[in-house]
């Protein structure tokens, strides 16, 4: 089973609505406790019999010292350390220093950054809930392309879109994007999901970007199969035939553990810790291995109910018809749990992490 650890290693720039990693601004983990982690977890790798890697997390373009950081997380001997290279542009464009930076990223093997766009100016700022967000994020976009890396561009799906979509376009020429990546936030166990359904996207916003989606490397008749496949009555034309417990105890082979700026590691993605295993500095990486290998995997959001509270599929279906039926969650799961939380299906997750 492969093992991912979720390093959060500094805060994040803003709050978007949908976020489900409790973003927002944090506390930085301190530079030789980063560091420390980073060597135990190349320890506990070491002892695990498949892949194991870690991603740093929130936005550490934010860390003082990150240059640091950078260079241990890519010269581990037994854990991968997965760029994602996404950011806000915040705090980044916000910093002395950029170019050393972008410097110590390139240095250390890692050209690709990427920013996400909600929409543009005023929409983009609300969804992130940050005034001023959206021309910080397109000059960091800038920034990155005019020191020759490759720009990346994640168009975070929503109602605004439909308004929005021609100025996109012409963000995308302008920045000179490589690669563009099209998003559709889905819904899970978080409490703060609930925040972002006035700015869902529905079937009728989809329609609306048809003509553009080739602009942004999208194949049109995929992305509307796929927003029907997922959209609340496409999911309510299934559910009501599928046996929902037998398909939440299918095995899983992707393990995600959580590591927050004070140390403590955590069973479950960010935001949707289930466990915590303790203060990793602390602990035996043996022990921590072990731990590892008997926890099952946990990479569909299934993994955090308890199966014998999960409704049987005429609730859910009875739900699901409760719910506007052109809303679109982008995968199949999600949209279940948007009719979970109708129902008040209680979860696993820690109330405090």
């Amino acid at each position: 089973m492969k093992v991912n650890i979720d390093f959060l290693v500094s805060g994040c720039s803003t709050q978007c609505v949908h976020c489900y990693v409790n973003g927002g601004p944090g506390p930085f983990m301190q530079t030789d406790d980063a560091l420390a982690c980073i060597e135990k977890l190349d320890q506990i790798s070491a002892l695990l019999p498949e892949e194991a890697s870690f991603t740093l997390d929130h936005e550490p373009m934010n860390h003082p010292e990150i240059a640091k950081i950078l260079h241990a997380a890519s010269h581990t001997k037994h854990i991968i350390n997965y760029h994602h290279g996404m950011t806000a542009g915040v705090g980044f464009t916000a910093r002395c220093d950029k170019e050393a930076v972008v410097k110590s990223y390139l240095e250390n093997g890692y050209n690709e950054f990427g920013i996400t766009l909600h929409g543009v100016s005023a929409h983009h700022d609300e969804i992130v809930n940050r005034k001023g967000a959206f021309d910080k994020t397109i000059n960091a976009a800038r920034f990155f392309s005019r020191q020759g890396c490759r720009v990346q561009i994640s168009l975070m799906m929503n109602r605004f879109f439909a308004e929005d979509a021609g100025r996109i376009s012409c963000l995308i020429d302008d920045i000179g994007a490589e690669d563009i990546y099209f998003a559709v936030p889905i819904f899970t166990p978080h409490s703060n999901m609930m925040r972002f359904e006035p700015y869902r996207a529905t079937l009728e916003t989809f329609e609306s970007i048809y003509r553009y989606l080739p602009g942004w490397n999208q194949n049109p008749e995929e992305v509307m199969e796929r927003a029907r496949r997922n959209s609340v009555g496409g999911v309510g034309e299934n559910v009501q035939y599928m046996d929902l417990r037998r398909l939440w105890k299918e095995k899983q082979d992707v393990l995600y553990l959580t590591l927050h700026q004070d140390c403590t590691i955590y069973v479950g993605n960010s935001g949707a810790e289930t466990q915590a295993l303790g203060d990793l500095r602390k602990l035996n990486p043996k022990f921590v291995a072990e731990i590892i290998q008997k926890l099952p995997g946990n990479y569909d959001y299934s993994a955090y109910y308890d199966i014998e509270n999960v409704p049987d599929a005429e609730r859910v279906w009875r739900a699901l018809k409760a719910i506007p039926q052109d809303l679109v969650y982008g995968d199949f799961a999600s949209a279940l749990y948007r009719a979970f939380a109708e129902l008040a299906v209680p979860t696993k997750l820690l109330s405090k992490a």
